[in-house]
């Protein structure tokens, strides 16, 4: 590594003690940075986002996981982002492209059992309604702490409930709940 590189990497190493990051995240920013510099060749002010997506395919390839690999792009973004405020390079290589979107699991939905041992546990009948409504008209937690008596209408078979979301009527939507 070249001594411009090797002094940005020390001032980036000191920069990250002083905002107080853990010990393990300087150690792995530090090594992940090492990492990239040993496997691209160009001068620091140089480095675009050809060799950033280089640097993602290669390791890709390599059979990293995509959290290594976001994981060590944050580490080139902030020192990237460092090295821009030292004005040391023009730009930061490291666009929000590199990242690998990982989609959130979708919820699972509980068995009858475990609905059934749910309720079991919830003594106190207003408790007992609020999940009620929580489970059979779909509505989070916040939605149903928001609900007022006249944002619904009780019927012989079921409730209809305009509920407000984000402080405003939400549009044309409508929970109706057997109850």
């Amino acid at each position: 590594m070249d001594d411009i590189r090797q002094t940005a990497l020390d001032r980036f190493r000191a920069y990250l003690e002083r905002r107080q990051f853990s010990g393990h995240s300087i150690a792995s920013y530090t090594g992940d940075l090492r990492l990239f510099f040993a496997e691209v060749a160009v001068p620091l002010a140089q480095v675009s986002f050809r060799e950033v997506d280089q640097f993602v395919e290669h390791h890709h390839h390599r059979g990293r996981s995509w959290a290594t690999i976001n994981r060590r792009l944050n580490a080139l973004k902030h020192f990237f982002d460092f090295c821009l405020d030292q004005q040391w390079v023009l730009g930061n290589p490291v666009k929000p492209s590199h990242f690998v979107r990982r989609g959130r699991p979708l919820p699972k939905a509980l068995s009858r059992e475990q609905v059934q041992r749910l309720f079991a546990q919830i003594e106190h009948p207003m408790d007992r309604a609020l999940f009620l409504v929580m489970l059979r008209c779909g509505l989070r937690v916040s939605e149903v702490a928001q609900l007022k008596l006249a944002q619904s209408a009780l019927r012989a078979d079921s409730w209809n409930i305009h509920p407000y979301l984000r402080g405003r009527l939400a549009g044309r939507v409508m929970h109706t709940c057997r109850v």
